[in-house]
C-alpha cells in the first residue's frame, strides 16, 4: 500500500503494546484512526497521541470475540471516517501453561478472542476495503504461527489459523485493489503476558514468561517494522530477531526444529531450578 497520507485504517487491540505503538505509527505517516480495545480506558491517551499528530481519530471500547458488537463498530468507522483503506486485526490474548491443565473456558476464550476477533475483522471490513481502489488488510499473528511450543497449544493453534486465514485470502484477493499480510512477532516488550491467564505446571514460569517478553523489541519499534512492511507490500512481515531466527529455523528443519526447542526449554529450566 504505497499511499497513507489522509488514509484511513482500522486497529483493533489498540490501548497497549504493538495495536498502540502502530497507530501512532500510523498517524505519523498521515492516517487517520479508528482505535478499539476491550479496556477503552487505554484509548484515550493513544487518541491523544494522534490527535497531537494532526490526524482525526476515533475510540471503539468493544470485545472483538463479540459478533454483536462488529456491525454497529463498522458502521460508526464508515460515519465517521467515511470509508476505509487498511485494517490491522491485532488484538489477542495469552493463554498460557500446560494443555491438560487449562479449562474448557480457558481454550474457548483464547479462541474466541484470537481467531474469531480476526474473521470478524476481515468479514465485515473486506466489502468495504473492496470498494478503494488501493486497500490493505493486516492479521497479526506471531512467531508461534509459524512454530510451535509447549506450554502454548491454544495459542499456537490460534496463531496458525491467523496465518492460515491470511494466506488463504491472500491468494483469493489477487487481481484485486486489496494486498493481505500476515504479522509474526517474537518477543515484544508488551502486557500480553501479564493481561494473560497463566496455568502452572509448565516449562516457563510466568515470572520468566513475563521476562522473555520485557526482554523483548520495543513496540514502536515493532510498529515501525510492520510499517514499513505495509508499505512495501510485503505478505509476510518478521518482527523482531528471535522471529527472523525461528522462521529460519523451521524453514531448514521443518520437524527437528521442535527438537531444538525441547533442548533449549528443558536446559532453561534445568538452569532456573539450580
Amino acid at each position: 500500500m504505497q499511499q497513507l497520507v489522509d488514509r484511513v485504517a482500522v486497529v483493533t487491540g489498540a490501548g497497549s503494546g504493538i495495536g498502540r505503538a502502530l497507530a501512532i505509527e500510523l498517524a505519523r505517516h498521515g492516517m487517520h484512526v479508528a482505535l478499539t480495545d476491550v479496556a477503552v480506558d487505554r484509548l484515550e491517551p493513544v487518541a491523544d497521541a494522534v490527535w497531537k499528530l494532526g490526524r482525526n481519530v476515533s475510540t471503539h471500547g468493544f470485545d472483538v470475540a463479540d459478533p454483536a458488537a462488529w456491525p454497529p463498530f463498522v458502521e460508526e468507522v464508515l460515519e465517521r471516517h467515511g470509508g476505509v483503506h487498511l485494517v490491522v486485526n491485532n488484538a489477542g490474548v495469552s493463554l498460557n501453561g500446560p494443555f491438560e491443565q487449562c479449562s474448557l473456558e480457558d481454550l474457548r476464550w483464547q479462541l474466541e478472542v484470537n481467531v474469531w476477533g480476526v474473521v470478524h475483522g476481515c468479514w465485515h471490513f473486506l466489502p468495504h476495503l473492496r470498494k478503494q481502489p488501493e486497500a490493505h488488510l493486516i492479521n497479526v499473528s506471531s512467531i508461534f504461527g509459524v512454530v510451535s511450543v509447549p506450554d502454548n497449544a491454544a495459542y499456537c493453534m490460534s496463531k496458525h489459523a491467523v496465518r492460515a486465514l491470511t494466506e488463504a485470502l491472500e491468494m483469493e484477493l489477487r487481481g484485486s485493489g486489496v494486498r493481505v499480510t500476515s504479522v509474526h512477532p517474537g518477543a515484544v516488550a508488551t502486557r500480553i503476558v501479564s493481561d494473560g491467564r497463566y496455568r502452572d505446571g509448565g516449562y516457563v514460569s510466568s515470572d520468566r514468561a513475563k521476562r522473555i517478553i520485557e526482554k523483548g523489541i520495543t513496540p514502536e519499534e515493532a510498529a515501525r517494522i510492520v510499517v514499513e512492511g505495509i508499505r512495501t507490500d510485503q505478505r509476510r512481515i518478521l518482527v523482531g530477531p528471535d522471529a527472523r531466527f525461528l522462521a529460519r529455523l523451521h524453514r531448514l528443519w521443518p520437524t527437528r526444529y521442535r527438537d531444538v526447542m525441547m533442548w533449549s526449554l528443558s536446559r532453561s529450566r534445568g538452569r532456573s531450578k539450580g
